[in-house]
């Protein structure tokens, strides 16, 4: 059986758990966070008592807390994907499932949600980037109901929160730690950011480090220095972005401008 775990303490309100080859869990029990199931194939039958709902591609299931239950599989069950959710953590940003468990056959919420599992578990993805996807992701699942009153006027609020990433886009935050210094909730300053500049924050932080990588470049450092220096995890990541935004990798970017001098 192999698997990968995502975790960070950054980010404890969440933990994911992928399996290549779920196994059978035919003892009764019981999570205390809320969870999310999803397969890529075969299916995967979840027993409540007397009653059960299984489990197939395109669906996820969901089971609240303190909800007995066990799991049972088919042979060709393969890649599984369990996500915890710290429920007290889901109340404090207002959204709710008061189900004891569902199954959801909505192909769009399950590939939102496959998206959002391989985003955890890949190690070149900043901590950032993973947290506004999975508050994304919550936002098109989970009822959500908060009142915008005694908020800044909007646009001037955006261009606040974009003076401070333009400062500060090199340093390593998380998104609860730049919606307490606006005094926002976290689902707030995605909207109002994403409203104004028609880009996650996210994504605006990487714009901002591959254009800075780009002046870089233009002084003939090294390719590997210049992914240090402008906040990629390495030289790939540099490429896979640049490239995204500019159709050249840096090299080539590098290679044409230094021919011409």
């Amino acid at each position: 059986m192999k698997s990968d775990i995502f975790k960070n303490p950054k980010l404890d309100f969440i933990e994911l758990l992928y399996v290549e080859n779920i196994e059978d869990c035919v003892k009764m029990h019981l999570h205390e966070e809320l969870t999310i199931t999803a397969i890529k194939k075969g299916s995967l039958t979840l027993i409540f008592n007397d009653v059960s709902i299984t489990v197939k591609p395109n669906e996820i299931a969901i089971i609240n807390n303190q909800i007995p239950h066990s799991a049972a599989t088919n042979e060709k069950l393969k890649d599984g994907y369990i996500l915890y959710l710290k429920k007290d953590y889901l109340k404090n940003l207002d959204f709710n499932f008061s189900s004891a468990y569902e199954l959801i056959k909505n192909k769009n919420i399950y590939k939102s949600f496959i998206k959002l599992c391989d985003c955890l578990l890949d190690i070149k993805v900043s901590l950032i980037e993973k947290e506004e996807m999975f508050y994304i992701f919550c936002l098109s699942f989970f009822s959500f109901e908060q009142t915008l009153q005694n908020y800044k006027e909007e646009s001037t609020l955006a261009l606040e929160i974009k003076k401070y990433l333009d400062e500060n886009y090199l340093e390593e935050f998380i998104l609860d730690e730049l919606a307490l210094k606006f005094d926002l909730t976290v689902v707030h300053l995605i909207r109002v950011f994403k409203k104004e500049f028609g880009l996650p924050i996210h994504s605006y932080i990487l714009n901002k480090k591959v254009h800075f990588a780009k002046e870089l470049l233009s002084s003939n450092l090294p390719i590997i220095q210049v992914a240090q220096n402008s906040g990629f995890f390495d030289q790939s990541h540099l490429n896979r972005s640049f490239k995204r935004i500019f159709q050249l990798t840096p090299k080539e970017y590098q290679k044409n401008i230094f021919l011409k001098c």
